[in-house]
């Protein structure tokens, strides 16, 4: 991964890097909410409709509505309707693996 990353920066401009750290706050702050990390575990095993997931994370349609949105407008989740049902699935495998990554360490410390 380390040159991976570097090869996409290492040509960049102090101002253009500038841009890149907003932009990466800008979408780990969506991931720092607890309930997108519920809607990204739900979605991680395939997609799923709006019910479906409001089901498995407990919450409301008007909440998870909100926080699907979120996570699809920043790329990490798409949408897809049939019908009056619409259906999200992971588009960004690199952020599941990051946050899957993140959880099973966390998960080391919790007994």
């Amino acid at each position: 991964m380390k040159a991976r990353v570097q090869k996409a920066t290492k040509n960049l401009s102090p101002k253009q890097m500038e841009k890149v750290f907003l932009k990466v706050a800008a979408y780990f702050s969506v991931l720092s909410e607890p309930t997108r990390l519920r809607i990204m575990y739900a979605v991680c095993a395939g997609e799923k409709s709006v019910s479906e997931v409001m089901e498995m994370c407990g919450t409301s349609q008007a909440n998870v509505s909100r926080h699907l949105l979120a996570l699809h407008k920043i790329g990490i989740l798409l949408r897809r309707k049939e019908g009056v049902t619409v259906y999200y699935s992971i588009a960004d495998n690199a952020t599941v693996e990051m946050c899957q990554s993140v959880c099973a360490k966390i998960a080391e410390g919790v007994h």
